[in-house]
């Protein structure tokens, strides 16, 4: 199946497994919250994992809003998108900055290795959605590695983050491989994230090729490998 084709997605599902999966985060939030309000006055401070966590939690809605927004947007199953030519160096620089908290609570030591020079043209909000949300999760299940780096080839630039966590489960590897309009359906959460890479992906476009994402458990780390290839 061409995923570029009219594909039979239920936005009104979608939208509705978004609002459900940040209602999720806020409850976590409130509970966290209730429970400093509990302690007493002088016992009142957060620990680093606590602040970490809560960190995590407003991205994960910040996230959220980010696909209800953009999928307000769509336009024949395609995002729509503002392409202009970003220095790659400083988009994942600044998606590495804001998770500082968390990487530094988890103790991962994260290496970038892209060359400066380095400029591609996509939608800079979209793929840095895109990547905070990948990197954030490869932090989460890291145990103390992470890689992100890229390769231009065959008129592709491929972005990669290769972590040393346990790797992707089955569950996820077989969502990313199956096709839009089953997604939501069939894989719940899991399948709301990858729907989301999967359109941010399909909707850059050059020369009737389109971008893609490839999850894999073949990380030089030994762990999972994410990768994002834009024409």
């Amino acid at each position: 199946m061409n995923e570029l084709k009219k594909n039979q997605l239920d936005y009104s599902n979608v939208l509705s497994a978004v609002a459900y999966d940040m209602r999720n985060s806020l409850t976590i939030m409130f509970q966290s919250m209730q429970s400093l309000a509990n302690q007493s006055t002088n016992e009142k401070l957060l620990s680093v994992d606590e602040l970490a966590d809560m960190n995590y939690q407003v991205q994960r809605l910040n996230g959220g809003l980010t696909q209800l927004m953009a999928l307000y947007q769509v336009d024949n199953d395609r995002l729509v998108t503002n392409i202009s030519e970003q220095s790659i160096a400083d988009l994942l620089e600044s998606v590495v900055c804001q998770n500082d908290l968390y990487t530094k609570s988890k103790n991962i030591d994260i290496k970038i290795d892209v060359e400066e020079d380095t400029y591609w043209s996509l939608d800079l909000d979209l793929v840095s959605y895109l990547f905070d949300d990948i990197l954030s999760n490869a932090i989460r299940y890291s145990r103390d590695k992470i890689a992100i780096s890229f390769l231009v080839k065959d008129g592709f630039l491929n972005i990669i983050i290769d972590d040393d966590s346990d790797g992707y489960p089955q569950r996820m590897l077989d969502a990313a491989n199956a096709p839009l309009d089953n997604l939501v359906a069939d894989y719940g959460r899991i399948g709301i994230g990858l729907l989301f890479a999967k359109l941010i992906a399909l909707s850059h476009q050059n020369a009737n090729r389109h971008g893609k994402i490839i999850l894999s458990n073949s990380s030089p780390l030994g762990g999972s490998s994410f990768v994002l290839q834009l024409p």
